[in-house]
């Protein structure tokens, strides 16, 4: 049972009304102008997290100078600055503008996934703008259930849980999300997850931007246990200001009859997508968050992956 709203929830809530009647009314390209300028001030004075960012594409293998990586670090925190200061207007948007900013490619490959009747795993991760994706999917009717935390202050909670379902998507909250996942798919829903969030202890190790990268196996579990499709979902910003939305072809785990061992997979292939994605732009992926936080060795992260595994379905993918 949710807790009764503090005095603090309240006053947050009421300044959260105040900015949205403000932002909601505001045009789309001067809220992307603006929110691009507020990103770059905070990268000048936020000096925590520009290490945090530095320090993360620094520890991948993309191979970038110095002068790379400061520039990278600034477009990511102009494309979040643009993302956050836009999403009270999106959540906002009417149908008929939601389409004509959210174009979108690929919905056969969603209606071929939900075709099997018997669910199916969404895959995204923090990149583009994912709330766009998921909005402007089931604003077509392309629903999709999404393992998620609540907010800590219950009356702003309520108000993303609106935003968020305003077409029918819903959100199944982390505390019980596997009784949760499996009631959807039980419903043919596709369920959603954000697959690139460090998974401390309680994840598995893959590798990701060339680096071991603790990563939640839910999905890959859910994905072996029920033989199910996983349809990959891909956004990014264009220049003109619209957001594109890929729906790519399902794909299906192999199967060897070894439960932890292929689930280890299914979490290794999709992590290897979110990491050709990222490679592709790495713009617009979300460095602030410390990716690479667990690594092996450290008490309480989880064990390697044994060797074998990785050579026979990822030759080459180890240093």
């Amino acid at each position: 049972m949710a807790a009764d709203p503090t005095l603090t929830d309240k006053i947050q809530a009421l300044a959260f009304e105040v900015a949205e009647g403000i932002l909601k009314r505001m045009p789309w390209e001067t809220l992307q102008t603006l929110g691009r300028g507020v990103g770059r001030l905070f990268h000048a004075v936020d000096a925590r997290h520009r290490r945090v960012v530095r320090e993360n594409i620094r520890a991948t293998d993309l191979g970038l100078s110095e002068a790379e990586v400061r520039a990278l670090s600034r477009d990511c925190f102009a494309h979040f600055g643009a993302l956050f200061l836009s999403g009270i207007r999106l959540f906002n948007m009417p149908e008929e503008e939601l389409e004509r900013r959210v174009r979108i490619r690929g919905l056969e490959h969603y209606d071929a996934a939900r075709a099997t009747g018997k669910g199916f795993i969404v895959l995204t991760g923090h990149y583009g703008n994912w709330e766009a994706l998921a909005l402007a999917l089931s604003a077509k009717g392309r629903h999709i259930s999404v393992i998620g935390r609540a907010l800590p202050n219950p009356l702003l909670d309520a108000k993303l849980r609106a935003y968020r379902g305003r077409f029918g998507n819903e959100v199944i909250l982390k505390a019980g999300a596997y009784r949760g996942a499996i009631q959807a798919l039980r419903r043919g829903k596709g369920i959603g997850f954000l697959l690139d969030q460090d998974a401390l202890g309680m994840g598995v190790f893959v590798r990701f931007l060339g680096r071991w990268a603790s990563t939640f196996s839910s999905a890959g579990l859910l994905a072996v246990k029920f033989d199910l499709p996983v349809v990959q979902l891909r956004s990014w910003p264009e220049p003109d200001g619209t957001i594109t939305v890929s729906v790519e072809p399902p794909f299906r785990v192999p199967l060897t009859g070894d439960a932890e061992r292929d689930a280890w997979t299914a979490t290794q292939m999709m992590a290897s997508r979110l990491d050709a994605e990222i490679r592709r732009d790495p713009r617009w992926w979300f460095w602030m968050h410390r990716r690479f936080k667990t690594q092996p060795g450290r008490p309480g992260a989880p064990a390697l992956p044994p060797a074998d595994w990785v050579e026979a379905s990822f030759p080459g993918l180890l240093p």
